[in-house]
């Protein structure tokens, strides 16, 4: 059996006791008939339910919260908020054992101490931040200091405004009115404050706080933002009117939104658990579904649905590539625990298969380790589904550096060619023809006609070259882009081409050579099968470059594998018909 934890115990001993100290309240301590007025309870029937309602909900909502290992601290707190609740009532407790109604009076400023705590750590039952730490950590301290200050100094004879308990105090030390009274004023002025704090730490709270946890949060924490305002309202009334009267009106409708704003927190933190156990019941479907192998890449997305976190990943740990890579094999950061998102490792035999990161409230990592213990097999098949497209990735980025190493040798090639052979061979024809005229003008006729032959040869040879380069990769493709390189290939070709609009901006250059080259080795495809013409059509839209050429020639027998080869590094899609070519670039 499993450990159980500090809060576990506090519970299980708490809750019996505080449940028969709730009955006790709600059938002795309230006043019935002519009895002296001590609680604000014993003004009405109606007030005496909403006394009782308020504080058994707190109690059975906490009792059930503490059934569930993730509200398990908030559920001990909801029941100690119930049980201070009715601290007022054991205080008014006419004929009641003197020492219980004494230590009631000390215990008063402890409910709005424990709703502070129960708000600012919900749902964990944890304060992070530091600010909500130093809160309730004053709040404590406030309402320490003074119930310990009113057992000890607090003499009800000598208190003008007492009516819930005026007969002893059993922990009396010295009797000082006016440190008791500065205390209550102390305790009212702080009530006050802290009662307007909560509602603004739990705005800032929410504001800081995703929609989708927002939503689980709102259930408590508006109560509680209720509560807080009820008592500063409870406060700033007796810090107005020194003599408490239950009998009046707007101390009685204070009293009954109190009492409604304990109800609500109640009736959320209900909803909670039952969020809760909806929350297992998906999981336990979830593990159901993944034993029966999903389609890969499905984990991630049915996880986070089950868990109620969208922002839920799976970051799968790939030893052979040595990084982690999600559900579609693309490469992820190592997954670390950072704003509220935790890393919970799944292991099998003793190496990490996986990581998942979420909501750090979210169910705890036990849970999480065991659903990944159930569906091992799930996350197996995901993972080796993950490596299996992320070494396709690699595959595909490897071929794009290849056709892109390939094409910056091309132009580099023809850079060389341009401007080295190609400039020598012009130096040369010109001093060829320089040569060729000093011949005719000496009257050598042989020398004139060879010097006249090699001009001629040596313009061949140039024009041999600028094609060679051109062919290799045309200067103009670089320079002025596609629009005017495909222009000239059209104005070159030995068929006529009936090129259409194309897009006048700028793509990358992988694309643009794409592009360019499989409408040059398709127009020669087309002259090879005896076409009378050639019809291109380019367009880009959605991000994406889309190129139709049709011809008139004879039915296409082979496959055009370079441009496929080119057109599929780039992740690109091509389709091949007797006499028509589809591509598709990606170009975003």
């Amino acid at each position: 059996m499993p450990a159980r934890v500090p809060g576990a115990r506090l519970a299980t001993t708490f809750v019996p006791a505080a449940a028969a100290a709730c009955a006790i309240a709600a059938v002795v301590a309230v006043p019935r008939g002519d009895a002296p007025l001590r609680t604000y309870a014993g003004t009405s029937t109606t007030a005496h339910a909403l006394d009782l309602v308020a504080g058994l909900a707190l109690v059975v909502a906490g009792s059930v919260a503490w059934s569930q290992s993730r509200l398990r601290r908030i559920g001990v707190l909801a029941i100690l908020a119930g049980a201070a609740w009715f601290v007022p009532d054991w205080e008014g407790w006419d004929g009641g054992p003197t020492l219980a109604r004494s230590i009631a009076a000390a215990a008063g400023p402890l409910y709005l101490a424990l709703v502070v705590q129960l708000a600012l750590a919900f749902p964990s039952g944890r304060l992070r931040a530091g600010a909500a730490r130093a809160f309730v950590g004053s709040v404590y301290a406030v309402a320490a200091v003074v119930g310990v200050g009113w057992a000890l100094f607090r003499d009800p004879f000598a208190d003008p405004g007492c009516w819930r308990d005026c007969d002893a105090n059993d922990l009396l030390v010295w009797a000082d009115s006016g440190l008791a009274l500065g205390l209550r004023d102390v305790w009212l002025c702080a009530e006050l404050a802290i009662g307007l704090l909560l509602p603004a730490m739990i705005v800032l709270r929410l504001g800081r706080t995703e929609a989708w946890e927002r939503r689980t949060l709102v259930a408590v924490l508006v109560p509680a933002g209720l509560v807080g305002l009820a008592e500063a309202a409870y406060a700033g009334a007796l810090l107005h009117t020194r003599l408490e009267d239950p009998r009046q009106g707007y101390l009685a409708s204070i009293f009954a939104a109190r009492a409604l704003a304990a109800t609500a927190i109640a009736a959320g933190l209900g909803w909670s658990v039952v969020s809760a156990r909806q929350t297992r019941t998906a999981v336990s479907r979830l593990v159901d579904e993944l034993r029966s192998a999903p389609p890969p890449g499905a984990l991630a997305e049915r996880l986070a649905v089950a868990l109620g976190d969208p922002r839920l990943e799976v970051a799968y740990w790939l030893p052979s590539l040595r990084r982690y890579v999600d559900g579609r094999g693309r490469r992820l950061d190592p997954p670390v625990a950072s704003n509220g998102r935790t890393a919970t490792p799944i292991v099998h035999d003793g190496q990490p298969v996986a990581v998942i990161v979420h909501d750090a409230d979210l169910l705890g990592g036990a849970g999480l380790e065991e659903l990944g213990a159930s569906a091992r097999l799930a996350v197996d098949n995901e993972r080796l589904h993950a490596e299996v497209v992320a070494r396709l990735e690699d595959l595909r980025e490897s071929r794009i550096r290849i056709v892109q190493t390939g094409d910056a040798e091309r132009r580099r090639l023809e850079r060389d060619l341009h401007d080295g052979a190609q400039q020598r061979l012009l130096a040369l024809s010109y001093d060829l023809r320089l040569a060729a005229a000093a011949a005719r003008e000496h009257g050598d006729a042989d020398a004139a006609r060879l010097l006249a032959s090699a001009v001629d040869e040596s313009q061949v040879a140039l024009d041999e070259l600028r094609d060679l380069a051109r062919g290799i990769y045309p200067a103009i493709l670089t320079e002025a882009g596609l629009g005017p390189a495909l222009a000239t290939l059209a104005d070159t070709a030995p068929i006529p081409v009936e090129l259409g609009d194309v897009p006048g901006e700028r793509l990358p250059p992988a694309v643009e050579t794409t592009a360019y080259v499989g409408v040059a080795d398709a127009v020669a495809d087309a002259v090879s099968r005896n076409a009378s013409f050639v019809a291109i059509q380019l367009r880009r839209e959605t991000g994406r470059l889309f190129i139709a050429i049709d011809d008139d020639g004879k039915a296409r027998a082979g496959a055009m594998a370079h441009i496929e080869d080119r057109v599929g590094a780039l992740d690109g899609r091509l389709e091949l018909g007797p006499r028509t070519l589809r591509v598709e670039i990606p170009c975003a």
